[in-house]
């Protein structure tokens, strides 16, 4: 017992020398956790992938030019250049060693609208990576602000350990005084001293959670395990309740929440691709132009140009046009399902936290009561008990309930505001400017 003592005394002391640091912020934790958490930088590789896509797709619509060139040695001579007529008096060339370089020009005049819906689709898709990097970026902070107010939580539990310990101790001390004046009975020191061993081993229990806690938070922002051991967190209330029409709060939801905007993105990404698909049942139109030199190894050069125009249609392709359509077709099929499927949850959870926000709501108001009823009832208890008027366990008892009720306020409290953060998340609200401005943030 007096080890565990001793303990809690020690880390105490270690709290109250790192006290002398700046307090860590929700607002400074948010900022930080963005800059340094990978999942950040995923989200931004993927917008970026999917932007060089988009410029991919965007360069059909410019022309294309290309160069080649060929060096063929032939077993027999050869002609250097194509024959455009016959003259006896002049007869062709021949050589076995071949040059020739080319330039061509092509530009797609007509494909069916695919190159179209190529762009589309490679738009959408990048709004949809921007908008999945949104998602990423509010479920971090999501993440981050529910590690911060479990730290925040766990200290408060702490606290009220060992503020329990130490009026237990009390207790126990004048216990011990009285049995030693021969004027109380052992079974009286014997009690205390099990209600001190019981508080102590609770205190060292929540001292390991907060520890627990705190290096979480400490990976989050990328810091070494033991940084935030005993560094001061500033506090957080959120004073902005949630609104009040349930509908509206969905509806809103609807609109902004970046996962539900990242897949109505994806969805018309799959009708682009629909389409696209279907494109290939239609001719292709296209005009090229060309220019070519030809030479041999003695030198002989001579040079041409060509243009023309190019339409295309296959007859058969084997079954792939349709399997092509058919794939964009259940492809279209599953993202919209997708989508509702989405909404569905989006609701679900837009009721889960406007229930946890009042149920914290109203259990925090009920508690800040009940506290300062079991306050004054410990008190009152204490000071018979000292008296010599009141008996040992109802004081224990009633400090037993003072250390409940603190801890389940603070919980309360906490749940609260973890309820308002999750709603904005599902909104599509959160953010670091939202924390500052819904979420009073202090010292």
């Amino acid at each position: 017992m007096k080890r565990a003592v001793c303990a809690v005394a020690w880390l105490a002391l270690a709290v109250s020398v790192a006290g002398a640091q700046a307090p860590l912020t929700l607002g400074d934790a948010a900022a930080a956790v963005l800059r340094v958490h990978p999942t950040i930088a995923a989200a931004e590789a993927a917008v970026a992938r999917a932007a060089s896509g988009e410029r991919e797709a965007r360069s059909a619509l410019l022309p294309s030019l290309q160069l080649d060139g060929s060096a063929v040695r032939f077993e027999e001579p050869m002609v250097i250049a194509p024959l455009h007529g016959f003259d006896p008096t002049h007869p062709p060339r021949f050589d076995n060693a071949l040059y020739q370089g080319s330039a061509s020009l092509s530009y797609v005049l007509f494909d069916g609208g695919a190159r179209r819906a190529r762009i589309g689709r490679a738009d959408r898709l990048t709004v949809a990576a921007e908008a999945g990097a949104a998602g990423a970026a509010q479920a971090l902070l999501a993440q981050l602000s529910q590690s911060y107010l479990r730290v925040l939580a766990a200290r408060e539990l702490v606290a009220a350990h060992r503020a329990r310990l130490e009026a237990v101790a009390s207790e126990r001390g004048r216990a011990a005084q009285i049995f030693e004046q021969g004027r109380g009975a052992r079974l009286v020191l014997l009690r205390a001293e099990a209600a001190l061993s019981s508080a102590a081993a609770d205190t060292v229990n929540a001292t390991s959670q907060l520890a627990s806690a705190e290096r979480s938070l400490a990976r989050l922002l990328a810091l070494d395990p033991g940084a935030l051991r005993g560094r001061p967190l500033a506090s957080v209330r959120s004073d902005v309740p949630p609104p009040a029409d349930r509908a509206a709060a969905l509806a809103a939801a609807r609109e902004r929440n970046p996962d539900v905007q990242r897949a109505r993105a994806q969805l018309q990404a799959a009708e682009r691709t629909r389409q696209e698909a279907r494109a290939a049942w239609l001719p292709r139109l296209q005009l090229a132009g060309r220019y070519v030199e030809y030479g041999s190894s003695k030198g002989a050069e001579t040079g041409e140009w060509q243009g023309g125009l190019q339409v295309g249609y296959p007859l058969f392709t084997g079954g792939a046009r349709v399997a092509a359509v058919d794939r964009a077709q259940a492809e279209l099929a599953a993202t919209r399902a997708d989508l509702a499927g989405l909404e569905l949850r989006l609701a679900d959870a837009v009721d889960a936290a406007l229930a946890a926000w009042e149920a914290a709501h109203a259990r925090a108001a009920a508690l800040t009561a009940v506290l300062a009823q079991a306050q004054e009832v410990a008190r009152v208890e204490q000071l018979a008990l000292r008296q010599g008027a009141g008996v040992q366990t109802d004081y224990l008892l009633a400090e037993a309930e003072v250390f409940r009720t603190r801890a389940a306020l603070a919980e309360a409290r906490y749940t609260e505001v973890g309820a308002r953060v999750e709603l904005a998340r599902a909104s599509g609200e959160l953010s670091v400017p939202w924390l500052h401005e819904n979420v009073e943030i202090g010292q």
